[in-house]
């Protein structure tokens, strides 16, 4: 939820009920294996046995377990692994910082520092929050899946920041297939790497940075690359950091 500190500035965080429910659902799923797998275990095993197929040990194992154990001991795994899964949502999930001159954005992976005077364009694009500057060039893409939309709408309005509703340069984006005309060899590479390395947001802002330098935006949408040419950033364009 967004918080107004002192020094004016909005903070926004996900909900803290998600790492919640992703702790409870792992609980409950594991306490319905543990009530569940021993009588499965068993029905296999008769399975096995009346077949010319050996009977593993490890069905053997469940199937000799009576509830009394297998549902605490599937229970105290599933509140290991969801309580892991927990913290991962929270040091994986995004924070902002708005101010009225800066954005920070914060994950435990990544963290960085945009300059309100830099940025021409906020808007979303799907689970994306995307900051443009002028000329239309990405100064940052970030994934905002866990933070509510009108949450994040609300921090950069309230700072005077340029929201849009929808990505101003939509209609110049084009399919990107390898090998097509209008990109340099070192473009296509770049291209190959952003399509390649999709699912992984560190090497995705790595990449982005330096199509950036050769004048191109890219996004994924479904399967397939798009891509549109754009001002090439200049050194006052790009202050601040992203790390």
């Amino acid at each position: 939820m967004p918080r107004t500190a002192p020094a004016s500035v909005t903070e926004v965080r996900q909900p803290r009920a998600v790492p919640l429910l992703v702790l409870a659902a792992t609980v409950l799923l594991a306490v319905g294996l543990g009530f569940g797998l021993p009588p499965l275990a068993r029905w296999l095993e008769g399975v096995l046995k009346a077949g010319p197929l050996p009977v593993l040990g490890p069905v053997e194992l469940l199937a000799g377990l009576p509830l009394t154990w297998s549902v605490p001991i599937l229970g105290g795994l599933g509140v290991v692994a969801g309580t892991l899964l927990a913290l991962s949502t929270i040091g994986e999930a995004l924070r902002l910082t708005v101010a009225a001159d800066h954005l920070e954005h914060r994950t435990d992976d990544q963290e960085g520092w945009v300059e309100r005077s830099d940025v021409a364009d906020v808007f979303r694009d799907g689970r994306y929050l995307v900051l443009l500057g002028r000329g239309g060039a990405p100064r940052a893409r970030l994934d905002a899946d866990t933070l509510r939309k009108a949450e994040v709408r609300g921090a950069f309005e309230a700072h005077g920041w340029p929201w849009r509703d929808a990505d101003p340069h939509e209609h110049e984006y084009e399919r990107w297939v390898d090998g097509r005309p209008g990109f340099a060899p070192a473009e296509h590479a770049l291209l190959r790497r952003r399509l390649a390395e999709r699912k992984d947001a560190g090497a995705v802002a790595e990449v982005d940075a330096e199509l950036g330098a050769h004048g191109i935006a890219a996004r994924v949408q479904g399967d397939r690359l798009q891509a549109r040419r754009c001002g090439v950033p200049t050194v006052e364009d790009v202050r601040g950091t992203h790390r």
